[in-house]
C-alpha cells in the first residue's frame, strides 16, 4: 500500500514536489559552496600515524616542504661565477624578497655557503660572529676550520693518514699563502682567486662540505624552505613567490630552474579546482549520446536531469559535512553519475513498460510496487560495498566511501521521487501511444548473452571459485606503483622542471632527521674551544677512534665544561658515523647530506685518511659562524634539535621504505654492524616529505586487498538478510567474483603495475555489479510468481530491462571510464583498469547468472520463502495470462511474441 499511495501522490501534487525539489536543491547545494580541498598530509595520513605526528614536530622545529632553484650554468662557464657581483646581486636580492614572504621560513643560497666556508677559514672560535682583524699566519691557524684538520692531524696518528693530511695542509699552506696578511678586499668574493680557495678543495674538485649547494662545476641550488605545517594554500603560495622571484631576474653565464614538490601539490590542488567540473562535464557529454542514441523512450534525457539534481545534493551535503575534496574523492562526480542514473534509468524504463503493456490499472503504481523495493535493495548494495571504503588507512580514501555512501543513498531517493512525480504527471496529460512493448535489439542482445544451456551452471559455479581463488592467490604478489612523481601529470611543465632536477644533479626529494635532546649541550655545548693552555699545552688530546679527553684547569675547562664536552662529544661522534654509514650503506638512495657538523667534519675526510670528527666545542663555533639561514635550516634556537638532511636521488616509494624502515631498526640497535642508536639522551626521527610519502605507501598497502573482501561480505550479509537466502546472495555474487578475481589475474599475468587508487576500485565494481545482479535477480522472482516457468522467466527478464540494462551498463562503465581522460596517470590508470572490471562484471551477471539462476530455480532454490507456491507455474514465454490488475477489456501480453502482430 505505501508504494502505491506514493506513487499516486506524487503524481497527484507534482507541482508541489517540483517546487520541493528545487527549494531542497536550493538549499543543499548552497553546501557546495562550502566544499574544501586537501592535498596535505591530512589526505593520506591519519592524525593519529606516527609519521603524521613526527612530520607535524619537524616543520614546528625546521619548516615546512623545500623549493629548489637550481643554477644551471652555460658551457664555458663554471659555478664559481655565481660569486660576480652581478649574480651575487641578483640573489641577494631574490633572497631578500623571498625571506620577506610570510610563507617562507628561510632561504639558503650558494653565495650563504660560500660565505660560511669563508666564516669558518677567517673567524675564530673565540668570537665565531665576526672576522678576525687581520688574515695572517697565526689567525688562519687559530680559524675554525684549521682548528678542525689540525685535531684530526693530531689525533690521527697512523703513518698513512699522517703523511696525507701533512701534503694536504702543505697544499692548503701554499693556496692561502698569497692573502696572508692581504687586506679584507683582497679577501673578497670579488676576487676569483680567492672564491676558488673556498669552493674547490686541493683535487681541484667542489669542496665536500659544499656539495650540498654545488653538485658539481656546472650545477649549483638555492634551497628555499617553506613555513612549516602551513595549508596547501599557503604552501602554494610560497611556491608560486619562488618562481616569480626568479621569473624577471636572470643570472650572468647560466640559467635558473624552479622547481620542488610543493608546486607539484599545488598543480593538483588546482587540478582539483578545475579537473572535477571537466570530468563531470564529459561524463554527461557521453551520457547523453548514449541515452539519445539507445534510450528509445519518451523524454529520454529525464533520467540524466534527475541524476544531476541528485549530485548536487550529495556534493551540497558534503559541504555541510565537511567532507574534503582530494585527488581521490573527485572521482566521486563521474562515479555518482555513471552509477546514479541507474537508478533513473531503471524507473523510466519500467514506467514506459507498464503503460506501454497496460499490465495493470496503474502502471505508475504497479511500477512503483515492484521497481521501488528493488531499488532499495541495490542502493543498500551498492552502500555497503562503499562502506567497506571507511575501513581504509588513507583519510581521502575513508572521505570517498563516505561521500559515494550518501551521494548513492539521496540520488536513490531523488531516483524513485521524482520520475514517479514527473512521468506520473505527464502520463495523466500525454499518455503514451501504444499498445506493445518491443523488446528491440538491446533487449534480443541480452537474451542471446544469456541463453547458455542449464548445464554450463555448475561449471559457471567452479569457474567462478577457480578464479576468485586465483585472484586472491597472485593478490599478495601484486605490485602498484609507488613512485609519487609518476602519479601526476608527465606533461606540465611543473613535472618537466622536476625531471630536469632530477637528470642534471641526481636530486629528488628530501629525508630529514631531527635529532633532539632535553639537554642542548648534549648536541652543541654552550663552551668556548680553547687549543691550548695558560701553558702552551693541548687542552685536549685522544688517539682517533677514541672520544676527547680534556685538561681540566690549567687555562683550559673547567669540569663542568668538560662535563658538557664529553656528552656532546658522544653525540657528535654518532651523528657523523651514522651520516657517513648511510651515504655507504644506501648510496643508491641517498646523493648527499647535510647537518652543522658536515662542514668541520667533511673538512678532514680525504682520501687516504680517516674522517676525523671535531670535538663538539668547535662544531659550537661552527653554528655561531654560521649565516643566519643555515642556522634556522639546520638547528633549532634552543639547540635542543639539530636537523641531518638527506638529499634523496629519483626512486619508488616501495624502495625508500626499505631504507627508512631500516633505518629506525638500527635506531633501535645497540651492537653489531646495523648499530645506529642514538647516546643515552638523544633520540632521532626519521621525517621529512621522503617519509611522509612512505607513510601512504605503507597506508595504501595496509588493507587495500582486505578492503576489497570486506565489502563482498557486506554485501553478502545484507542480501542474505534481505533476501532472506543464502542462495539467492551468493547467485547475485558470482559475476562479482568472476570479475574481482579476473582484475587481479590479468593484472599479474601481464606484470602491470597498479595505480594506488585500485585501494577503491574492487569496491566499486561490487557496487556497480550487484546492482545489476540483484535487479536481474528480483525481476526474474517477479516474473516467477507471474507463474512463467524458470527459464521463460528468465527470457523475459532479459527481453523486458535488457534496454535499461544495457544503457545504464554502457552509462555505469562511461562514468569511471571518463576518469581515463585525467591527465593525471593516478586517475587515468585507476580509470581504465576499473572501467574495463566493470564491463567484465557486467558481461559475467548477462551471460553467467541467467543459466545458473534457472539451475537453482529448477531446485526450487530461488523462490523458496519469496514467491507463493501457489503462484509458481510453468508457462512459456509466449503464453498469454490474466493478471488480477489487468484493465477492464485490455488483453494482457506480456507473455506474448513481440514480433507477432496482435
Amino acid at each position: 500500500m505505501f508504494w502505491s499511495k506514493l506513487a499516486v501522490e506524487l503524481g497527484k501534487r507534482a507541482g508541489l514536489v517540483a517546487t520541493i525539489g528545487l527549494l531542497i536543491t536550493a538549499i543543499l547545494g548552497f553546501g557546495i559552496t562550502k566544499l574544501q580541498f586537501a592535498t596535505g598530509q591530512d589526505s593520506y595520513l591519519n592524525s593519529s600515524d606516527q609519521v603524521a605526528e613526527d612530520n607535524v614536530q619537524y616543520q614546528k622545529l625546521f619548516g615546512g616542504q623545500i623549493m629548489i632553484v637550481l643554477f644551471t650554468m652555460d658551457e664555458g662557464h663554471t659555478v664559481d661565477e655565481l660569486a660576480s657581483a652581478h649574480n651575487r646581486q641578483v640573489i641577494a636580492d631574490a633572497k631578500a624578497e623571498l625571506e620577506a614572504n610570510p610563507h617562507i621560513l628561510t632561504v639558503v643560497s650558494p653565495i650563504d655557503t660560500l660565505q660560511f666556508s669563508q666564516n669558518l677559514l677567517l673567524r675564530t672560535p673565540d668570537d665565531p660572529t665576526k672576522d678576525a682583524e687581520t688574515f695572517d699566519f697565526t689567525t688562519a691557524t687559530g680559524s675554525i676550520a684549521s682548528l678542525a684538520t689540525s685535531w684530526a692531524s693530531s689525533s690521527d696518528k697512523e703513518a698513512g693518514p699522517a703523511e696525507v693530511r701533512t701534503a694536504d695542509f702543505a697544499t692548503t699552506t701554499e693556496r692561502l699563502s698569497p692573502f696572508l696578511g692581504t687586506s679584507a678586499d683582497v679577501r673578497s668574493f670579488d676576487n676569483p682567486d680567492w672564491v676558488n680557495v673556498l669552493l674547490y678543495g686541493n683535487d681541484d674538485e667542489i669542496r665536500k662540505p659544499l656539495t650540498s649547494s654545488f653538485f658539481d662545476t656546472t650545477h649549483a641550488q638555492m634551497i628555499v624552505r617553506l613555513k612549516g605545517n602551513a595549508s596547501i594554500e599557503d604552501e602554494g603560495a610560497g611556491a608560486v613567490a619562488v618562481k616569480e622571484a626568479f621569473a624577471d631576474r636572470t643570472i650572468e653565464g647560466g640559467s635558473t630552474l624552479v622547481t620542488g614538490a610543493p608546486v607539484l601539490l599545488k598543480d593538483i590542488n588546482d587540478y582539483l579546482r578545475g579537473g572535477i567540473l571537466s570530468l563531470g562535464a564529459i561524463a554527461v557529454a557521453i551520457m547523453v549520446v548514449i541515452l539519445l542514441v539507445f534510450f528509445d523512450v519518451r523524454w529520454r534525457l529525464l533520467p540524466l536531469g534527475v541524476v544531476l539534481i541528485g549530485v548536487v545534493w550529495a556534493f551540497g551535503m558534503a559541504g555541510y559535512l565537511g567532507i574534503p575534496l582530494s585527488v581521490v574523492t573527485i572521482a566521486g562526480l563521474p562515479v555518482m553519475l555513471g552509477v546514479g542514473v541507474d537508478y533513473a534509468i531503471q524507473m523510466h524504463a519500467r514506467v514506459e513498460e507498464e503503460v506501454v503493456i497496460d499490465r495493470a490499472s496503474h502502471p505508475i503504481q504497479e511500477t512503483a510496487r515492484n521497481l521501488g523495493p528493488a531499488l532499495l535493495v541495490v542502493t543498500f548494495d551498492a552502500v555497503f560495498a562503499f562502506a567497506a571504503l571507511r575501513f581504509a588507512k588513507v583519510p581521502m580514501i575513508r572521505d570517498f566511501g563516505l561521500l559515494l555512501c550518501i551521494g548513492i543513498a539521496v540520488i536513490c531517493l531523488n531516483s524513485i521521487i521524482q520520475p514517479l512525480a514527473i512521468l506520473g504527471a505527464r502520463e495523466f496529460r500525454s499518455p503514451t501511444k501504444g499498445r506493445d512493448f518491443r523488446e528491440g535489439a538491446l533487449g534480443r542482445l541480452v537474451v542471446w548473452l544469456g541463453d547458455l544451456p542449464t548445464k554450463s551452471a555448475i561449471p559457471i559455479m567452479l569457474a567462478s571459485v577457480v578464479i576468485f581463488g586465483g585472484g586472491l592467490a597472485v593478490e599478495g604478489k601484486l605490485t602498484l606503483q609507488t613512485d609519487p612523481i609518476q602519479w601526476v601529470n608527465q606533461h606540465s611543465q611543473n613535472r618537466k622542471d622536476v625531471a630536469t632536477l632530477e637528470e642534471r644533479t641526481g636530486a629528488s626529494s628530501e629525508l630529514g632527521i631531527y635529532i633532539t635532546a632535553q639537554d642542548p649541550d648534549h648536541l652543541l655545548p654552550d663552551v668556548t674551544y680553547k687549543a691550548t693552555g695558560s701553558d702552551g699545552a693541548p687542552c685536549a688530546s685522544a688517539t682517533y677512534p677514541a672520544l676527547p679527553t680534556y685538561v681540566v684547569g690549567d687555562g683550559c675547562y673547567t669540569q663542568d665544561e668538560a662535563t658538557k664536552m664529553a656528552a656532546a662529544d658522544e653525540s657528535v661522534r654518532w651523528l657523523e658515523d651514522f651520516t657517513t654509514d648511510a651515504l655507504d650503506r644506501y648510496q643508491d638512495k641517498l646523493l648527499v647530506a647535510s647537518s652543522i657538523l658536515s662542514p668541520l667534519a667533511d673538512l678532514t675526510d680525504l682520501d687516504g685518511a680517516s674522517n676525523v670528527v671535531p670535538p663538539s666545542a668547535l662544531v659550537s663555533a661552527s653554528y655561531e659562524a654560521a649565516p643566519p639561514s643555515i642556522q634556522k635550516l639546520t638547528v633549532t634556537t634552543d639547540r635542543k634539535a639539530l636537523n641531518l638532511l638527506f638529499i634523496t636521488k629519483p626512486g619508488d616509494l616501495q624502495e625508500r621504505a626499505v631504507m627508512i624502515e631500516d633505518m629506525r631498526d638500527r635506531f633501535e640497535t645497540a651492537t653489531g654492524d646495523a648499530a645506529a642508536k642514538p647516546p643515552e639522551g638523544i633520540s632521532a626521527t626519521p621525517s621529512g616529505l621522503a617519509v611522509v610519502g612512505v607513510g601512504l605507501l605503507e597506508n595504501l598497502e595496509s588493507n587495500r586487498v582486505e578492503l576489497t573482501y570486506l565489502s563482498i561480505f557486506l554485501v553478502f550479509a545484507f542480501l542474505t538478510v534481505r533476501l532472506k537466502s543464502v542462495v539467492r546472495s551468493l547467485l547475485s555474487l558470482v559475476p562479482v567474483l568472476i570479475a574481482v578475481g579476473l582484475a587481479s589475474l590479468v593484472a599479474f599475468v601481464f606484470s602491470l603495475k597498479l595505480s594506488p587508487m585500485t585501494a577503491v576500485g574492487g569496491p566499486l565494481v561490487i557496487a556497480v555489479c550487484t546492482e545489476f545482479t540483484s535487479l536481474i535477480l528480483l525481476r526474474f522472482l517477479e516474473e516467477r510468481e507471474r507463474g512463467f516457468s524458470p527459464r521463460a522467466a528468465a527470457e523475459i527478464t532479459a527481453a523486458r530491462t535488457g534496454r535499461a540494462f544495457i544503457v545504464s551498463g554502457m552509462t555505469a562503465v562511461a562514468g569511471v571510464a571518463v576518469i581515463a581522460t585525467s591527465s593525471f596517470p593516478l586517475l587515468r590508470d585507476f580509470g581504465i583498469i576499473v572501467a574495463m572490471n566493470v564491463i567484465v562484471a557486467l558481461l559475467a551477471a548477462l551471460v553467467m547468472l541467467p543459466p545458473v539462476m534457472i539451475w537453482a530455480e529448477e531446485r526450487g532454490w530461488v523462490s523458496k520463502g519469496m514467491v507463493p507456491p501457489e503462484k509458481l507455474g510453468d508457462k512459456s514465454r509466449y503464453e498469454a495470462t490474466v493478471t488480477e490488475n489487468l484493465v477492464p477489456g485490455a488483453p494482457d501480453i506480456s507473455g506474448l511474441n513481440p514480433d507477432v502482430p496482435i
